[in-house]
């Protein structure tokens, strides 16, 4: 549903504009697939843990989550159903079950932030196949930024989240961000 509605939006931009190049109505149509399956996902993904009640720890896991994200890149899924379904396993682990872990010491948090940090660092960013970096300077700054967000969220959670259920949804989003990125050249 979603791939035909974008391949409508594209025929649609196709005969309205002067795009013509195959490669751009393919990109354009790429784009437009990506942004329609992220809505539908957002949309699922807020009423299912508005449900739940747990829509606080969703909205923060998802603002840690994409601001690293965005720039690490990572694994992505063949499906839209497949992205989905990893999605929400992905929320349910950071937003239902990291919340009601007890509070650990200060340095598992630490050594963990560590280990996530270390794996940004060594194997961000991780792009989409479909969308290579192709360029070095590009592949450089979006990894500096991807380990710039990555300090910036572990020192936030690390001093100044006192509240143990924020302090575990944000470790276990930035830890569940990190380990996909040893598995490269894969799909989920």
């Amino acid at each position: 549903m979603i791939n035909k509605l974008a391949y409508n939006l594209t025929c649609y931009i196709e005969s309205n504009s002067r795009f013509n190049k195959i490669e751009e109505l393919e990109q354009i149509q790429y784009s437009l697939t990506t942004i329609l399956n992220e809505v539908f996902k957002l949309i699922i993904l807020i009423i299912l843990f508005s449900i739940i009640g747990k829509l606080n720890y969703l909205l923060f896991s998802m603002i840690v989550l994409l601001s690293i994200r965005f720039f690490s890149c990572g694994l992505h899924a063949k499906t839209s159903l497949g992205c989905l379904m990893w999605t929400i396993f992905f929320f349910t682990l950071t937003t239902i079950i990291a919340p009601i872990l007890p509070k650990l010491s200060l340095s598992v948090y630490c050594l963990l932030s560590l280990l996530s940090l270390s794996i940004i660092i060594i194997r961000a960013p991780y792009p989409n196949p479909k969308r290579p970096i192709k360029k070095k300077k590009r592949k450089l700054y979006l990894k500096i930024l991807a380990i710039s967000f990555s300090i910036f969220w572990i020192y936030i959670l690390l001093f100044y989240i006192t509240t143990s259920t924020y302090l575990n949804c944000g470790i276990a989003t930035i830890s569940l961000q990190s380990l996909p990125l040893l598995y490269t050249n894969k799909e989920m």
